[in-house]
Order: structure tokens, then sequence, then C-alpha cells
């Protein structure tokens, strides 16, 4: 899987074959999975009514549980006990939905980009297609845990496969909804790759800037102005070397 900003979406002449060699190189993580879900009523947290007003809930519960799924996902194995982040869209924002009504979706984290197998050894299907409809069986199990009672209030659901996912954005390659690992390898000053961190790319005046580079993701747009910052400040240097030939 290689990233698109340079192996898709520029032509190849476009890009120096030392750079373009380099980012064959970026790793991607698991994948993501969406499960879309609309509801006759709010979630019926067993933590509390009051959770149920909260924009995410995230069910793991413990770094052991993201452990394991992060390496059973890298395995390419659907895994036993994925990370739920529960997006509770209508409890921020009544407009989307009916009265009475909500929305939810759940990121479910992390997925195989592609099945070779099953973690628990009860789903057999080895093809997305076909493994959503009991990998979301699970999910919904793993709600109900959370939540008892959630089951009944669903009056529709959607969801969407790694693969479906990267389908509808070329940019999530695999499915991974990060943009990239980040490993130390892969963080840091090495965002997207050694010598690329300055949000600059092989083309000049083009820039890259989103979850691939420097903090990476989750980070609420940093990326986005620390690149509008490197661009006004490459765009005063280009003025000030213009004025400075001129003056000669």
């Amino acid at each position: 899987m290689q990233p698109p900003w340079y192996q898709r979406l520029l032509e190849s002449e476009q890009v120096p074959v030392q750079v373009r060699r380099k980012s064959r190189g970026y790793l991607y993580g698991p994948g993501t999975m969406m499960l879309h879900l609309a509801l006759d009523g709010p979630l019926p947290w067993a933590a509390g009514s009051e959770l149920a007003g909260f924009g995410y809930v995230h069910v793991a519960p413990y770094v052991d549980d993201l452990a394991r799924t992060y390496t059973e996902s890298q395995a390419g194995l659907l895994p036993v006990e994925p990370l739920l982040i529960v997006g509770q869209t209508s409890a921020v924002d009544p407009t989307r939905a009916p009265a009475g009504r909500h929305v939810v979706w759940i990121q479910i984290r992390t997925m195989p980009s592609a099945v070779r197998g099953d973690a628990a050894g009860t789903i057999r299907h080895t093809s997305w297609s076909e493994a959503v409809e009991p990998m979301t069986d699970r999910v919904l199990t793993k709600l109900e845990h959370y939540a008892p009672g959630s089951r009944s209030r669903i009056v529709g659901a959607t969801a969407y496969t790694p693969q479906d996912l990267e389908s509808a954005n070329p940019n999530l390659v695999g499915g991974d909804s990060v943009a990239g690992s980040h490993h130390l390898s892969q963080n840091f000053l090495f965002r997207p790759m050694s010598g690329h961190s300055g949000y600059r790319t092989a083309v000049p005046g083009l820039y890259l800037t989103g979850a691939a580079t420097w903090p990476g993701a989750g980070n609420n747009a940093t990326s986005g102005r620390l690149t509008a910052r490197q661009v006004l400040k490459d765009v005063r240097l280009r003025g000030w070397a213009s004025r400075s030939a001129r003056c000669r």
C-alpha cells in the first residue's frame, strides 16, 4: 500500500526518483470499520444515563485489550474485543435526528485491512463482504454489554468496512483512518518521512498537510495551522528575496 500524495496524485516525472522510492516505504496501520445506527432512544449506558449526553464514549476498556486488538489486526485477524469509539452525534446536535430519536456512529478499531481469519475462531469468512455482518453482530454484542438494551433501540444500521472507506476516500489507504503508522520511525521529525517534516513536498510550491504530517491524527487540525504558518513564512521570504534582487 503506497501513499497517495507521491504515488497516485502526482505524475511520476514531477517527483524526484529518490523521493518516490523513499515514499514507497511509508507504513500504514490497521484499518477501521464504521457502523452507523438510527435509534428510537438514547443508548442506555449501564454506567449511568449521563453518558448518553457525551459526544464520545470510548469502550476499550483496558490497555491490554488495545494491545491485543492491534496485534490481532496487524496479523490479519478479526479482533475478539475491538475498541469502540461511540459518537453520539444527536446528543450534542439534536437537529441530526427527529424528536425523540437518535443517531450514533461507532468507529471500530482496529481492524485488518484484509481478513485472513478470526482471532475468536467463530467467523469463517475471509472476505470483508461476507465478514461484515458477523463482525457487526460482535460489535453490537459488546455494545450491549456496556449499554444493556441498546439492540432493542436500533431501527436501522449501516456498516462500512475498511475497503468501503478506502473506496470512498483514497486517503484512507487500507481503511487506515489515521493516515499511517504513528510508530517512532514515522513520527516527530520522521513524519511523513525523514527530510520531509516541514510540510513542503518535493514539488516546489506544493505543501502536504493532514494526519500524515506532524503532529499526526486526532490533533484538531494542528497540522493545518502549522502548514499555513509555513506557507506564510515562505511567501514572506520569497517577497523579501524578490525585493532584495530588485535593489541590487
